[in-house]
C-alpha cells in the first residue's frame, strides 16, 4: 500500500484534535479538502479509520492501531527532514517552538523578530500552549523546542535541557487602591483572601507555598474564602483586565505589567523567591539539534538576559515590599542533561542616569 505523507499527517491532526475545523485550522487546509483527504486514505487502506461521536470524530479500533504506526512513520519522516535541513545549515529551512502564554508574552516576540530577521530563509512556528502541552508537543516531536518550567522536566528522561534561563520574579499585582495596598506589610495569607485570576496552571513549586498558606488561613478564619484559582484567563492582558476593574490579584513578572504600572493601573504589593518563572529551553532526548535549532535557543537566551536585566531596573524603582534586592543572573548553557558550560558572552546592562 502507498501512502502520501499528507493524509497520513492529516488523519493525525484530526485524531488529535476530534474536530474537522480545528484540524483543519493547524493544517491550514480548508474542510472540504481535508474531509477528501481522510476519505483518500480510508479507501486506500480499506478499513474505516474514524467514526463519528457526540464529542466529536474518534479513532475506530482499528484507526488506533494504524495511527501508531503512522505516527512512528511519521516521526521518522520528520527526522530526516531535519537532517537534511542540518547539512543545508541556516540558509533554508523551518524550526517549531511551543511556549507558554508567560514567554509568548514578551520572550517570543523578540526572539521571532530577531530571528527572522538574522536568517530570512527559515521559517519560524511559534505555538503558544499551556505548559503541559509544551512538554508533550516536544515529547511528540511535533515541535523541536520547546521553553518549559525547569522544575517540571528536571527529571524527566525524555528531556535534554538545552539552557537554563534563569528565574525570573514574580510579583503579586492588584490594582491601584486595592486594600492591600493600605498595609504596610503584605503576607501570602493577606493576599488569598483576595481572588486569584490563573492565567496558566502554576507548577508544584509555587502552587505548595500557596496551599499551605490557604489551608492556615481558612482554619484560623470563618469568613469563606474564594476558590483557588477564582478565575481562569486566557492571557495575562485578560488577567490584567479583571484585576484593574476588581479586587482580584494575579501573579507576574514586572516587566510584563510595565506598561499598566507606567499608568498608575496596577501595583506590585509582594514578591517572594518562589513567585518567580523558572524557565528552561528543552528538547526531545538525544534529538539533533540543527543549526536553526542551536541559532534560536542563543536568541531566547540573549533576550532573557535582556529580561532579568529590566526587571533588576523595575523592582527598584516600583516595589516598596520587604525583601532582598534582585541582580540579573546569567544563564546556563548545558550539553546534557546535567552537563553544563558557561554561557556566551553578554552584553553589558545600561548605566542608569
Amino acid at each position: 500500500m502507498k501512502t502520501k505523507l499528507h493524509l497520513l499527517r492529516q488523519a493525525q491532526a484530526l485524531a488529535e484534535h476530534g474536530s474537522f475545523s480545528r484540524a483543519a485550522e493547524e493544517l491550514k487546509v480548508s474542510q472540504p479538502a481535508l474531509s477528501r483527504g481522510i476519505k483518500e486514505l480510508e479507501h486506500q487502506v480499506g478499513l474505516q479509520l474514524f467514526n463519528r461521536s457526540r464529542s466529536g470524530h474518534e479513532l475506530t479500533d482499528f484507526g488506533r492501531v494504524f495511527m501508531q504506526h503512522a505516527s512512528d512513520l511519521l516521526a521518522g519522516a520528520g527526522d530526516l527532514e531535519r537532517e537534511v535541513a542540518l547539512a543545508k545549515g541556516l540558509e533554508t529551512g523551518e524550526i517549531a517552538v511551543a511556549v507558554g502564554p508567560y514567554v509568548a508574552e514578551v520572550l517570543a516576540p523578540m526572539c521571532a523578530s530577531a530571528f527572522a530577521a538574522a536568517y530570512p530563509g527559515v521559517r519560524v512556528k511559534i505555538m503558544m500552549e499551556s505548559p503541559a502541552a509544551v512538554t508533550r508537543l516536544v515529547r511528540t516531536r511535533i515541535v523541536d523546542l520547546g521553553v518549559a518550567e525547569s522544575s517540571v522536566v528536571d527529571h524527566d528522561d525524555d528531556f535534554d535541557i538545552i539552557a537554563r534561563l534563569g528565574p525570573l520574579p514574580g510579583y503579586v499585582v492588584v490594582r491601584e487602591g486595592h486594600p492591600l495596598t493600605a498595609k504596610a506589610q503584605v503576607s501570602i495569607a493577606d493576599v488569598l483572601h483576595s481572588p486569584f485570576a490563573q492565567v496558566v496552571m502554576l507548577p508544584p513549586r509555587v502552587l505548595k507555598p500557596i496551599l499551605a498558606s490557604r489551608r492556615t488561613t481558612r482554619a484560623g478564619s470563618e469568613a469563606a474564602s474564594p476558590p483557588f484559582p477564582a478565575i481562569e484567563c486566557p492571557s495575562l492582558h485578560f488577567a490584567l483586565k479583571v484585576v484593574a476593574s476588581s479586587n482580584a490579584f494575579t501573579l507576574a513578572p514586572l516587566g510584563m505589567v510595565r506598561a499598566d504600572l507606567e499608568r498608575r493601573e496596577v501595583v506590585p504589593v509582594l514578591h517572594e523567591p518562589w513567585m518567580g518563572l523558572d524557565w528552561a529551553i528543552v528538547r526531545r532526548r538525544k534529538r539533533t539539534m540543527s543549526p536553526a535549532m542551536t541559532a534560536f535557543a542563543e536568541e531566547l537566551e540573549r533576550a532573557h538576559a535582556g529580561l532579568l536585566r529590566e526587571e533588576a531596573l523595575l523592582h527598584e524603582r516600583w516595589y516598596r515590599g520587604a525583601g532582598t534586592r534582585i541582580k540579573p543572573t546569567k544563564p546556563r548553557r548545558l550539553l546534557r542533561k546535567g552537563k553544563s558550560r558557561p554561557a556566551g558572552p553578554e552584553s553589558p546592562p545600561r548605566k542608569r542616569r
